[in-house]
């Protein structure tokens, strides 16, 4: 077991990274495909992230995932987020990792809708902020949220992060939000 599972009280059990009181942070498996696919096509969810729904078939995008799976970008990485039943409800990730900086985004897909708003998307943001922070050199995670979207904001606050400004992309207004290494001592 290692500090950080000694530290929270939690043992990793069957390939979990971190567990927290309702959900499970794990490695992507092959049978998360059908499900990212159908949440990455569907154009309720795609507006969150004000970009298109995914348009090719699912057989191209399994070949795809099976091909990320095996070989992981360097500066990406996806994590799967369970209920505590075990049921994939979404991911989390760290994307455009920059070493030289000590920084990275973050982001995160709740796809199935029943579990919006009830404090799931927080804590797995929250455990994955941790994560970061205890396991790499990161000092600084942002990332960019679509200024209507209050939920996700108030979201992103109960988990760390701080607004510090505004960015513009493609007609958009997007929230910039920072969580700090050194905040999470103070904390």
């Amino acid at each position: 077991m290692s500090a950080y599972e000694e530290e929270r009280g939690t043992a990793r059990h069957d390939g979990e990274l971190v567990r927290g009181t309702r959900v499970v942070l794990r490695p992507k498996r092959l049978s998360d495909a059908p499900r990212d696919y159908a949440w990455r096509s569907d154009p309720n969810l795609a507006r969150y992230d004000a970009s298109p729904p995914l348009r090719g078939t699912q057989a191209e995008y399994v070949a795809s995932y099976t091909e990320e799976l095996l070989h992981p970008p360097a500066r990406r990485r996806v994590i799967a987020v369970d209920d505590l039943q075990k049921r994939h409800i979404g991911n989390v990730m760290y994307y455009n990792i920059d070493l030289a900086r000590h920084e990275a985004e973050v982001g995160i897909t709740i796809g199935e809708p029943a579990y919006w708003g009830r404090g799931y998307g927080s804590e797995a943001v929250r455990l994955l902020v941790d994560y970061i922070f205890a396991t790499t050199s990161l000092t600084r995670l942002y990332l960019h949220t679509l200024d209507w979207n209050l939920r996700a904001q108030r979201s992103f606050a109960r988990a760390g992060f701080r607004d510090c400004g505004r960015a513009y992309r493609s007609g958009h207004i997007f929230h910039v939000m920072e969580a700090r290494r050194e905040w999470r001592r103070e904390g």
